[in-house]
């Protein structure tokens, strides 16, 4: 049995037969498609962007370099970039977000119960978006059916991810603060212990001069005995004592410089991201406007009763045939 001929002449001439119906479709499903955008709840999406700029660049070993000038860039690298990208990700950013905007009134869910928090978490998640563009900077988007809460969502995100950024360099740094500050009243109390030592052997054996030859550019002049017994034992006491007491001295000098240094870098005026286009509430609603949904519409209308009629005109030729 010969297969049926159905080639480009029958399904023009089949079209044709049927134009009246096609047409009529066509101007149904634009009309549908134009009723479907009037009754559709509008959605606004408001977008940020903004670089992220190099932790390097105001760590403490690049603030008060003296020994060697090596450049630093200003941006961050796509390493930089990934991390905020990670962070945005992270429930824990986006937890402090949902709260911050106040998730639990805009869309009418109780935050503290788990169905309700995985439920807001899910919009966010749903309609929050950030990426990086060509130029290395970063863009963020938040639709939402208030254009108002689109754009306070974005703004709270970049204000979010800027603190948490910052948080991994200067939570570090606080932490070594803490510690050198901690070893620091440590030595203060040696320090003090040992004066009062020094103090009382050099009241006790009449020893006002320097003696501790290993303090630098200190010349020592001639000592007198006072007469009293073991004033030689006592003079190498305030040597050995002075020599500690001198060495913690200067270690006391120089955490009190790393002190100053490790709190000028983590001081909470730097910002490791800079906002470059700060979100609006949009005056238009995301999606395809009034006449490109018509158009789709109709495109769709068109196509899917061309189809209908070449699938049913092809139908018949196959059952006109004699088996």
């Amino acid at each position: 049995m010969d297969t049926p001929h159905f080639d480009l002449v029958d399904i023009t001439r089949a079209i044709q037969r049927r134009i009246r119906f096609v047409i009529i479709i066509t101007v149904i499903a634009a009309i549908l498609g134009a009723i479907a955008f009037g009754i559709r709840k509008k959605k606004y999406k408001a977008e940020g962007q903004f670089f992220v700029t190099n932790p390097i660049y105001g760590d403490r070993n690049n603030l008060f370099r003296s020994y060697e000038t090596r450049f630093v860039d200003y941006f961050g690298g796509d390493d930089d970039l990934d991390k905020v990208t990670a962070l945005a990700q992270s429930d824990t950013v986006m937890d402090r977000i949902i709260r911050n905007c106040q998730f639990q009134d805009v869309y009418h869910a109780d935050i503290n119960t788990p169905k309700g928090h995985a439920f807001l978490m899910g919009i966010f998640k749903k309609n929050f978006t950030i990426k990086r563009t060509e130029y290395k900077d970063m863009q963020v988007s938040y639709t939402a059916y208030d254009p108002q809460t689109s754009a306070n969502v974005v703004n709270m995100s970049i204000k979010v991810l800027e603190q948490s950024y910052r948080d991994i360099y200067t939570n570090i740094k606080q932490g070594i603060y803490q510690s050198v500050k901690d070893k620091l009243k440590d030595i203060d109390s040696a320090v003090n212990a040992l004066t009062d030592t020094l103090a009382g052997i050099r009241d006790q054996y009449k020893i006002y001069n320097i003696v501790n030859p290993s303090r630098p550019n200190a010349m020592s002049g001639e000592i007198k005995n006072s007469g009293s017994a073991g004033f030689g034992k006592a003079m190498e006491q305030v040597q050995n004592v002075e020599a500690v007491k001198d060495q913690m001295v200067s270690d006391r000098a120089h955490y009190i410089s790393v002190l100053n240094e490790f709190s000028a870098s983590s001081n909470d005026n730097m910002r490791y991201l800079k906002v470059i286009t700060t979100a609006e509430a949009p005056v238009s609603p995301s999606g395809p406007g009034l006449l490109m949904t018509v158009i789709i519409a109709a495109l769709l209308g068109l196509f899917f009763s061309v189809m209908y009629i070449l699938l049913m005109a092809y139908y018949k030729m196959l059952n006109s045939v004699v088996r």
